[in-house]
C-alpha cells in the first residue's frame, strides 16, 4: 500500500493522474445508447469527436437510430470538463422532416430527443464549451447522409 502512495503522489507531483477523476469516471458511464434510450443503436457515419480549433477533444457526438421506431437521436457526450456545467449542445435535422437543438449548461451530455428519419438523411452536430466560455469543441457532419433506413 505504501508502495502505490508513493508512486501515486509522484505522479500527481509530474502532473499525471494516477486515477481518474470521479468526473471523468461518471462520463465514462454515460453511453450513446444509455442517453438516447433502449433500442437505439449507433449508425455508420454516425460518430465524430467534438475538436477544438487547436484539436483537443472535448467529448464525442453521436448519430444513434432506433430501427424499431425509425427515430433518430443525437447524444453530444463531454470528456473534458466532465461534472462541470458548460455550455453542451446537440442538433439533428431530418431532411424534409423535423430538427431539434438540444443547448444548455450540462454536466455531462446533451441530447436532442427522437425524431423520426426512416428512409430520411439526417445531419447532426454537438459542441461543449470550456467553464469560462471561451474556448468551443465542435463535432458532427453538416452534410446529408445516412439516408437508407
Amino acid at each position: 500500500m505504501l508502495t502505490r502512495t508513493v508512486i501515486a503522489a509522484a505522479l500527481v507531483a509530474a502532473g499525471i493522474a494516477a486515477t481518474p477523476s470521479a468526473a471523468y469516471a461518471a462520463s465514462a458511464a454515460y453511453t450513446p445508447e444509455r442517453v438516447c434510450g433502449k433500442g437505439f443503436h449507433r449508425v455508420k457515419d454516425g460518430h465524430r469527436a467534438m475538436t477544438t480549433r487547436d484539436g483537443a477533444v472535448f467529448g464525442h457526438v453521436y448519430l444513434m437510430y432506433s430501427k424499431r421506431s425509425g427515430k433518430n437521436c443525437v447524444a453530444a457526450i463531454k470528456t473534458a470538463y466532465a461534472g462541470a456545467r458548460t455550455t453542451t449542445g446537440a442538433y439533428l435535422q431530418v431532411r424534409g422532416g423535423g430538427r431539434s437543438e438540444d443547448v444548455q449548461k450540462y454536466r455531462y451530455y446533451a441530447e436532442t430527443g427522437h425524431i423520426r428519419g426512416a428512409w430520411k438523411c439526417v445531419r447532426y452536430e454537438g459542441w461543449t464549451r470550456d467553464p469560462d466560455n471561451r474556448v468551443t469543441a465542435w463535432g458532427g457532419r453538416k452534410t446529408w447522409g445516412n439516408c437508407a433506413g
